[in-house]
């Protein structure tokens, strides 16, 4: 899999821009705030149908963008994506809804139309199409941040390897909302009903159902990849180290299946009614996970070096990265942001080999070619970027 050609309108510096994109390592150098990691964004915002770097899709659209009550801002996001033998065309369009926003300035609201090959979707269809490995600076919280960060990016590379487990996962999301409404209902009226067992009886079931199957996916991609990830993380660090990457299920109780998952889910649900209704919320169940990343033993969010963990992230990218080569049979779309910062001139010979495989398309940012070796440039396609514009440099 990868971009034959990226398209941007009016998508944050760039008024236009049409892209050809090859296979194996492309580099896009230049200072900061030229627009390297804008290209990265919008190759993401394809593949998950939402951008990475803002919640607020309006923020997308730049600011000089014509807008009248006839035409409102528009920023459009294309690509045509080689997948095998079949080629796909992919549409992110983004429309202002209200006034146009004062440069400098947040804020603003806009409507999202998506499409494959002109046809509109939802975001559940677009998603897989172009699926993507993202790798930026901020990426670190994956080690050092909340559990939240945790789940949300095993979340993104499962729903974009099966569809099942993306429609499993909206419709687990959307029980436990009508879970917690209920008990904040309750609180609202100010007393607890009589069958308030019962009421909650059926969402622990529908939660246990769709819950079961989020978790035992969640393992098994985990065991999967932290083979992986400690070979890499091992050639990185260039030590005997014995990095592990576990699930951290919040379930007390042991599970094999996907049965005995939802039998020991309903089980806890049931029994955690007392504490949720006194909480208001929903205390047990996929969306309260975690993943342990440890280095013989050592918690690296807390022990772990910046070094370390800058090493883990990449290692954890590029299992996901053989992950999802092995089970689509096609290799994902590798972006790395600012990837070579703050590592020593070892490591970034590692990283360097890693990504130097032909059939994979890898985009990569820095604000020099310093970093990389002669023997890189000479097979990667050099651009530089500069306020918006892109430079072929061969």
């Amino acid at each position: 899999m990868h971009i034959e050609r990226l398209t941007l309108r009016n998508f944050r510096n760039y008024t236009r821009l049409d892209l050809p994109i090859g296979l194996g390592a492309t580099l896009l150098y230049g200072p900061n705030a030229a627009g390297k990691t804008s290209i990265l964004e919008a190759i993401a915002l394809l593949a998950l149908s939402k951008s990475p770097r803002t919640s607020v899709d309006r923020e997308v659209i730049t600011w000089h963008a014509p807008h009248s009550d006839v035409i409102p801002a528009t920023a459009r996001v294309s690509a045509d994506i080689r997948r095998q033998d079949r080629l796909t065309h992919l549409d992110v369009i983004i429309q202002a809804r209200s006034e146009p926003v004062q440069q400098g300035t947040s804020g603003g609201s806009a409507t999202k139309v998506l499409r494959v090959d002109g046809k509109p979707v939802r975001a559940s269809d677009l998603i897989g199409f172009a699926r993507m490995v993202f790798f930026a600076p901020t990426d670190l919280e994956l080690i050092t941040g909340a559990p939240t960060e945790r789940r949300r990016w095993i979340d993104a590379m499962l729903s974009q390897l099966d569809s099942t487990y993306l429609r499993t996962l909206n419709h687990y999301t959307k029980v436990i909302s009508q879970r917690n409404s209920l008990l904040r209902i309750w609180r609202d009226k100010g007393a607890t009903p009589r069958n308030a067992a019962t009421e909650l009886a059926f969402w622990d079931d529908q939660a246990a159902q769709s819950g079961a199957y989020i978790m035992t996916q969640r393992r098994a991609v985990l065991l999967e990849m932290s083979r992986t990830a400690a070979q890499t993380y091992a050639a990185i660090s260039t030590q005997e180290n014995a990095l592990e990457a576990r699930y951290a299920p919040n379930l007390t109780v042991e599970w094999d299946n996907v049965a005995d998952a939802q039998e020991g889910l309903l089980k806890a649900l049931t029994e955690s009614h007392s504490e949720d209704m006194a909480r208001l919320q929903t205390t047990v169940g996929p969306h309260r996970d975690d993943i342990v990343v440890h280095d013989s033993g050592v918690d690296l969010g807390t022990f772990g070096s910046r070094g370390q963990q800058r090493s883990t992230v990449l290692a954890l990218k590029m299992a996901e990265v053989a992950v999802m080569h092995a089970r689509s049979g096609e290799r994902p779309i590798l972006l790395l942001d600012d990837v070579m910062s703050e590592l020593d001139a070892l490591r970034r010979l590692h990283i360097l080999a890693l990504i130097a495989e032909p059939a994979q398309q890898s985009i990569l940012t820095a604000t020099g070619v310093g970093d990389f070796s002669a023997d890189f440039l000479a097979t990667a396609h050099v651009l530089r970027v500069d306020n918006g514009h892109v430079y072929d440099m061969r």
